[in-house]
């Protein structure tokens, strides 16, 4: 009878001893997750940023949600709040406009939330903790320095514009302007935006082509308005006579280059862009420092270079 209450005692103990234990366990440490906010979806370099983004975070072994805002500035603001309100701890955003996202970066930024932005810069950038990517205007002057020797110096020259107030619609056009300053027997004829899409692009040379103006070059804020351009002038049978000149080194620029079509295109390092971002906030998440900026380079690609480009 004693064994049998002294066993009863000991399992008591023991079972206490397990509750205490149990109860002074650390709680699980809180997995860190992401969000990666892309002003839109529609052409193949923001697909290549996004899934550089993506392939980065299935790196560093943590969990990155994608939301895309359809170039409305009104949608990526409630997408960033949305995301905060659920407890993400890092954020990487492609802004649509230079303005509009700047209080709900700072929003985040207030309910300690780590934010990165990529690609496009805005307005304020003190609001955010890092800045990857280019600078716009640089790339903008590579382009346009490249297409005004090619045709001399002179002639009609068009411009095909992202959605404007972008800072990359801002950054190219201006650097744009800033070449043609030093060639004065260069006009620009037409300049319209195309929203970076391809079917856009087409139509308005079209109706460009239309006017019966001669143009000697169409200059395309990014590769998919430059094939829709390539597309209007090869219907118009004056392959040859118009050059044409995008941004991004796409798939189908690239290709379009190689095949002679397209005269020139040029790399922004996207995926370098995109895995650079991702990797910059987990650090800042970390504790890590950063650096405040965090640029990469333009490439000219043309005929002669562009097999170093084609996977």
């Amino acid at each position: 009878m004693k064994i049998t209450r002294f066993f009863s005692v000991l399992l008591i103990s023991m079972l206490a001893l397990a509750l205490v234990t149990g109860c002074s366990k650390k709680p699980a440490e809180k997995e860190q997750s992401y969000a990666l906010f892309m002003s839109h979806m529609t052409n193949a370099f923001t697909i290549e940023m996004s899934d550089a983004v993506k392939s980065k975070a299935a790196e560093l072994g943590v969990k990155v949600t994608v939301y895309e805002a359809e170039k409305d500035v009104a949608k990526q603001i409630s997408q960033i709040e949305t995301a905060v309100q659920q407890g993400v701890s890092g954020i990487v955003i492609e802004p649509v406009s230079v303005d509009g996202v700047v209080p709900a970066i700072e929003a985040a930024k207030k309910a300690g939330v780590a934010v990165v932005v990529v690609n496009q810069k805005i307005s304020k950038p003190e609001a955010a903790d890092s800045f990857v990517g280019v600078e716009n205007f640089d790339g903008g002057v590579l382009e346009m320095k490249t297409a005004a020797e090619a045709i001399g110096g002179k002639g009609n020259v068009a411009f095909l514009l992202g959605p404007m107030g972008s800072d990359a619609q801002i950054g190219r056009t201006n650097g744009y302007y800033e070449v043609l300053k030093s060639y004065p027997d260069i006009k620009v004829a037409f300049e319209q935006t195309a929203n970076w899409r391809t079917d856009e692009a087409l139509k308005i040379v079209e109706n460009w082509l239309q006017t019966g103006t001669q143009l000697a070059a169409v200059v395309a804020n990014n590769d998919g308005m430059a094939l829709g351009a390539l597309k209007a002038v090869e219907d118009a049978k004056l392959l040859g006579k118009v050059k044409i000149y995008g941004l991004d080194a796409t798939p189908d620029a690239l290709a379009a280059v190689k095949d002679g079509r397209l005269t020139a295109t040029v790399s922004q390092s996207t995926t370098l862009q995109g895995t650079t971002a991702m990797e910059t906030v987990n650090r800042i998440v970390k504790g890590e420092s950063v650096e405040k900026e965090i640029l990469v380079s333009f490439t000219l690609i043309t005929k002669d270079n562009v097999d170093q480009f084609i996977k």
